[in-house]
């Protein structure tokens, strides 16, 4: 075997297509039962429920048609609905319907806001399919996305909006962090969810990705973890399975957590401590709590969000979604708070609650940590998770390319298929070797 990945998410699969499409042998192992880590999904009661990811909006198109996935995209419209207090605050597809609707309560910044967002990600397009990632300093040179990187998500959003309609755009652990999360985590297209063959949902994206890579012969195991990375003179030689079954292999790409990677899947004494604690350190908990309530039929719910059951339902506690017969919530809910959202929550037929502790015991991630890594300014750029390693680690042969590696979380594939690039690339010794991407 070329490559084992370990980790069936979205990147595990996307670095293995990526490195099948160039003719390596690849196996793809993960712990869970189902295909797509936190971006695929489970039966609960009869209902098929995304498991972490419920909507898309990060993935370049074209690395969508490089991978070869054939999905269409399904816009609800408004895309999402704020709640605060009495106000409902809409988020149009049309951009001027959006602007307009700010403007009837006031707030008069959003049009030159979503400007300064929209040529952010025309510039970070520059940068994202970068093998070695970029600095700080190198991003702080850029004309446009300076500005993100030296101003904190506090100052850049008080200049155009009230405080009370921050929570839209970014969480309150990250608003005295750069505002490039800003720009990061609010896609100009707007979020939609993943379609196909009268399919719709998160899930339809990771569907596409597994059958992609069956097709090009990649083998998957599921179900069975690894129990350690195989390495001898520094140098990778395979896994170890949790049956005691072993894959060997010249190379290893770990989309696990960083911290997952380094802390439990080698030999003590390989890293040094101080990265160590590093990385513990960015895989604090910081107290998300999904909430999934299945029903016989479809949920019902407050008369004021009766119109809007196709969008995002955004509070100061976090988000909501509506399936047709479940109602998801992630952030920091608790049963009680939905009571607003769907009066009839109690008339749940099934109801699973995970907390940061339950993520962390059920997807093996230190902290719970949906990205892996905190995305705080001292994790983000070339620095995530360790300065300078990109997707490298000091261990020949072993690779990340995770969350927890350039350019950060959420569903984007773009640190799968990077880190399977830099592996092409050390493979064949130039960088004409590797798949590039148009980046303008």
């Amino acid at each position: 075997m070329d490559v084992v990945v370990i980790g069936a998410g979205h990147n595990g699969l996307t670095a293995s297509i990526a490195l099948a499409m160039r003719g390596l042998s690849v196996a793809v192992v993960d712990h869970l039962p189902w295909y797509g880590g936190m971006a695929g999904s489970k039966w609960l009661s009869g209902a098929r429920i995304p498991v972490g990811a419920y909507v898309i909006g990060l993935i370049p198109n074209e690395l969508l048609e490089v991978l070869g996935l054939r999905i269409e995209k399904h816009y609800s419209d408004p895309i999402a609905v704020y709640i605060y207090g009495d106000t409902l605050v809409r988020w149009w597809l049309d951009k001027e319907r959006r602007f307009s609707e700010f403007e009837s309560i006031g707030v008069n910044g959003l049009r030159d806001m979503w400007s300064e967002i929209e040529g952010f990600h025309a510039s970070l397009r520059k940068y994202l399919f970068r093998v070695d990632p970029p600095s700080r300093e190198e991003l702080s040179q850029d004309p446009v996305l300076a500005r993100f990187i030296r101003e904190s998500a506090r100052d850049f959003l008080s200049r155009y909006l009230p405080q009370w309609l921050w929570d839209m755009f970014v969480i309150g652990f990250y608003i005295d962090h750069p505002a490039f999360l800003v720009g990061y985590f609010n896609p100009p297209g707007g979020w939609y969810i993943p379609a196909r063959g009268g399919e719709i949902g998160s899930w339809v994206l990771v569907d596409e990705l597994y059958r992609r890579a069956l097709e090009l012969g990649v083998r998957i195991y599921l179900g069975i973890g690894v129990k350690k990375i195989m390495i001898s003179n520094r140098r990778v030689e395979g896994v170890v399975l949790e049956d005691g079954s072993r894959i060997e292999a010249r190379y290893v790409i770990s989309t696990a957590s960083p911290a997952n990677t380094m802390l439990d899947l080698i030999d003590p004494g390989l890293v040094d401590e101080d990265i160590l604690r590093r990385l513990e350190k960015g895989s604090s908990r910081i107290g998300v709590r999904r909430i999934v309530a299945v029903f016989k039929e479809k949920p019902r719910l407050s008369d004021k969000l009766e119109p809007y059951r196709g969008s995002i339902i955004q509070t100061q506690l976090g988000e909501v979604i509506v399936g047709s017969n479940y109602i998801l919530a992630t952030g920091g809910f608790d049963i009680e708070d939905l009571d607003e959202i769907a009066p009839e929550i109690r008339k749940a037929i099934a109801v699973e609650v995970m907390d940061a502790e339950d993520i962390e015991r059920v997807f093996r991630v230190r902290g719970g940590m949906l990205n892996h890594i905190a995305m705080t300014n001292e994790y983000l750029y070339n620095c995530r998770p360790i300065c300078g390693w990109g997707y490298r680690t000091p261990i020949q042969g072993l690779y990340l390319g995770g969350a927890g590696t350039w350019p950060g979380g959420q569903v984007t594939c773009i640190p799968g298929w990077n880190a399977a690039q830099r592996l092409i690339m050390d493979i064949i010794g130039d960088s004409e070797s590797a798949h590039h991407i148009p980046c303008s």
